[in-house]
């Protein structure tokens, strides 16, 4: 298998084609927002910025097929009907998808298939592409991501971009909320995420800075220091702090530690216990 190219490569044959219609393939997808009320509504409505996208990916697929495939290409779709209908088909499985992954699985395409792919072939294709980027595919981006959302920045993950898409679909979220709101959520981040990679950026997950505990109480040094102070062994020392081994903030810690405070006061040590 080829080593992957720069994406800047593999659009380089589509460019002409996302700037002016395709003159290789002229039949458009289906109608968004079609809701089967009268033909005047959809048109009103209209298509959203990402299928209007879409659809110039399926168009610019289509046109590359046809190019790679020739007559094997309209064996395959020998109707204008049944390009349209195939159109709308891979515009739904494709949507949210860009444009490097889509190219680097059309070179994949070409070395592996004598004929058109069909949608699930092509989306074997696609996650071949994740791996040559070094990243996890979505689904498996996901189940990572929420097996590890209690403590993420503790966490050694595949790829940052998992981290980072987690981020950007809130930890809270993947922590509280059903699979059926948080997956699209995590699904849409990670795709964003994955072309800023592919496109060569870097992303680095922001270390840990530990903050030093100035009030961490070493319980053996104290006890030193008061059997010094004191003129004892610290084995007598040692039942007083007892209380250090209790839950930091708990009323019976503080309850030891006031009776320790006292018994000590009466022995003539005078500087109060850490709490």
């Amino acid at each position: 298998m080829k080593e992957p190219q720069a994406v800047q490569n593999l659009l380089k044959p589509l460019e002409s084609r996302l700037a002016t219609p395709s003159t290789t393939s002229t039949t458009q997808t289906g109608e968004y927002g079609d809701t089967g009320r009268g033909s005047n509504q959809g048109r009103d409505s209209g298509p959203s910025e990402a299928e209007q996208q879409t659809r110039v990916l399926v168009n610019m697929l289509f046109a590359r097929f046809k190019a790679i495939y020739t007559h094997k290409f309209a064996s395959a779709y020998s109707t204008t009907d049944e390009v349209k209908l195939a159109k709308r088909e891979w515009a739904i499985a494709l949507k949210g998808f860009q444009e490097p992954l889509l190219a680097y699985a059309v070179e994949r395409t070409k070395e592996i298939h004598a004929w058109p792919p069909t949608i699930a072939d092509f989306l074997k294709l696609i996650n071949t592409a994740y791996k040559a980027y070094g990243l996890p595919d979505p689904r498996t981006a996901y189940l990572e991501a929420c097996a590890c959302r209690t403590d993420p920045l503790q966490y050694k993950w595949s790829h940052p971009a998992v981290f980072f898409a987690g981020s950007d679909a809130g930890w809270y979220k993947l922590k509280s909320e059903e699979e059926r709101v948080t997956w699209p959520l995590f699904e849409q981040s990670y795709l964003k995420i994955v072309d800023r990679v592919i496109s060569g950026e870097r992303l680095v997950i922001p270390k840990v800075i530990m903050i030093e505990d100035k009030q961490t109480l070493s319980v053996k040094d104290l006890a030193g220091k008061i059997a010094n102070d004191l003129s004892i062994t610290e084995e007598e020392v040692a039942p007083l702090l007892y209380y250090t081994q209790k839950t930091h903030g708990s009323g019976v810690r503080a309850r030891y530690r006031e009776i320790s405070q006292q018994k000590l006061f009466d022995m003539g040590y005078k500087e109060k216990l850490p709490d």
